[in-house]
C-alpha cells in the first residue's frame, strides 16, 4: 500500500511509525511544512528526515505560493476559527501532494490543522484515496480549565463537525477520545481505536527494566536519595493541564502519612510551577521534599521513571498520556485520573489506580495506600509491563494498516 502522511512532525515520535510501515513493505510519502528561510514555496525530496529513508516528501512554506492569491478570500473568512491558518491554501497543498504521489491511502497525523482540510477535500470529491484522520487529544478535546484543546465557538464547532463525514476512517487513540468524537457527531462505524505508539527503542526500555535495581541505585545516588526512601515521580511539560497543583495540594497529607517521601519532578521549568505548584509546598515547609531534574532526554527519561516506586499523573484532561506507558515499560506503575485516556488501560489491566481528576483527597489517599502496600506495587509493576505491549510500534502499525485495508480493498499486509 502507498501511504501519504500529512504533517507527521505534528508529534515528535511519528517518524518511528513511518519507518515501521516502510519496514512492513508499504511505500510511505509525506507532506510536510517548513518555515525556514531561504526556502522556496514548494520543493520535493526523495527522503524525509534521514538520507536514504526513501520517503518522498513534498515540503512547502505555508506563507508562500502564488496559489495563496486565489485562496485568500476563503482563507480570510476562516482564519480566526482555523487558528490563524489558511484553510483553502492547505487544501490546495494536500491535493497537490495526493496528485504528485498517487497514494492508496492518506493519513493525517492530527485531526484539526490537516485533518479538516483533507476531510473537506474528500467531501468535495477532490480527494480519491482512503482518508484516515487521527485524533490524539487537543484536536478534539475542549478543556479550558486545563488549557487543553480547541475552545468551542460556533465556527470552530462547525469546522470540526463538518469535517467528520469526509473521513473514511476516524482514528481515536482510545475509548476516551472515541466518546468525544461520538459527542461531536462522528459515525461510530468509521471509528477505529488505534493507540499512540511508544517512540523509544524497545530494546532500550527492556534493558533498563532488566537492570532496574542497578539503575534505581545509580539514579538515586545522583539525586542524593537512599534506596529505601519512598519516591514518586512526575514527568511532563509541567503545564497547568498536568494537574501538578493538585498533587501539590495533596502533598502535605501524603508527606504526613509517608515519612521521608520525596517527589521527583522531571521536565522543564515554567512560570506555572512558580505560580501554582511551589507556593503550597513552601507554605507547608515541604519545599525540600521535591527534587527537580529539568528536562530529560533519551534513556534518561526511562532511568528516572525506573528509579521511582510510583508514577503519578494527576492530569486534568489528556487524550492518552504516553509517560504512563513509558513508566509501565520499565515496570513502574501509575496512579492517574479519569481525565486521561490511559485510565481505560489502567482499569482494564488492573495495573494501577484511577482517581477523579482534580480530587486532592482521592489522589492523596490512593498514593498513600499504594506506597504502604509493597506487594500490590510489585503486582502493579508486572501488570504494567504487560499493558505497555499494547503500545508497541509494530502492533500499532499493524492496527493502522488493518484499519485502512478494508476500505482500500487490500489485505492487511502488502
Amino acid at each position: 500500500m502507498r501511504i501519504l502522511y500529512l504533517h507527521p512532525q505534528s508529534w515528535s515520535g511519528e517518524y518511528v511509525i513511518l519507518k515501521q510501515l516502510a519496514a512492513m513493505g508499504h511505500a510511505v510519502c509525506v507532506l510536510e511544512e517548513i518555515r525556514r528561510a531561504p526556502f522556496t514555496a514548494r520543493r520535493t525530496s526523495p527522503d524525509f528526515l534521514q538520507p536514504g529513508d526513501g520517503m518522498a516528501t513534498l515540503w512547502y512554506d505555508p506563507h508562500k505560493g502564488v496559489e495563496k492569491l486565489l485562496t485568500w478570500p476563503i482563507d480570510r473568512f476562516f482564519k480566526r476559527a482555523f487558528e490563524g491558518r489558511n484553510l483553502a491554501h492547505r487544501m490546495w497543498l494536500v491535493r497537490a501532494a495526493a496528485t504528485a504521489f498517487k497514494p492508496d491511502a492518506i493519513v493525517s497525523s492530527e485531526g484539526f490543522a490537516y485533518g479538516i482540510p483533507a476531510s473537506f477535500l474528500k467531501r468535495l470529491g477532490l480527494l480519491k484515496p482512503v482518508l484516515m484522520v487521527s485524533y490524539i487529544g487537543g484536536d478534539i478535546l475542549d478543556c479550558p480549565e486545563a488549557q487543553v484543546g480547541k475552545r468551542r465557538t460556533p465556527m470552530v464547532s462547525w469546522l470540526i463537525r463538518a469535517a467528520l463525514p469526509g473521513q473514511d476512517v476516524t482514528r481515536a487513540t482510545g475509548p476516551f477520545i472515541a466518546r468525544h468524537l461520538l459527542e461531536e457527531g462522528a459515525d461510530a462505524q468509521k471509528i477505529a481505536i488505534v493507540p499512540s505508539h511508544m517512540a523509544a527503542d524497545r530494546s532500550v526500555v527492556d534493558g533498563i527494566h532488566a537492570r532496574r535495581a542497578e539503575v534505581r541505585k545509580q539514579v538515586r545516588a545522583k539525586l542524593g536519595v537512599s534506596e529505601q526512601t519512598p519516591l514518586v515521580v512526575t514527568l511532563s511539560r509541567n503545564m497547568i493541564g498536568k494537574g501538578l497543583h493538585v498533587l501539590a495540594a495533596a502533598w502535605p497529607a501524603i508527606s504526613a502519612s509517608i515519612p521521608g517521601i520525596r517527589w521527583l519532578l522531571c521536565g522543564p521549568h515554567n512560570d506555572w510551577l512558580d505560580k501554582g505548584v511551589f507556593p503550597p509546598l513552601r507554605a507547608a515547609g515541604l519545599q525540600d521534599t521535591m527534587l527537580q531534574t529539568g528536562a530529560l532526554e533519551g534513556a534518561g527519561v526511562f532511568e528516572h521513571l525506573a528509579a521511582a516506586d510510583l508514577h503519578l499523573n494527576p492530569s486534568l484532561c489528556e487524550g492518552l498520556n504516553m509517560v504512563t506507558v513509558e513508566a509501565a515499560g520499565v515496570g513502574t506503575p501509575t496512579i492517574t485520573t479519569d481525565g486521561t485516556g490511559i485510565a481505560e488501560w489502567i482499569n482494564n489491566s488492573a495495573c494501577g489506580k484511577v482517581v477523579p481528576a482534580g480530587d486532592v483527597v482521592a489522589l492523596a489517599d490512593a498514593t498513600v495506600d499504594a506506597l504502604r502496600d509493597s506487594t500490590m506495587l510489585s503486582l502493579w509493576g508486572e501488570r504494567s509491563r504487560a499493558m505497555s505491549l499494547d503500545f508497541e510500534c509494530s502492533r500499532v502499525a499493524g492496527l493502522l494498516v488493518a484499519a485502512l485495508a478494508p476500505r482500500n480493498g487490500q489485505a492487511t499486509h502488502p
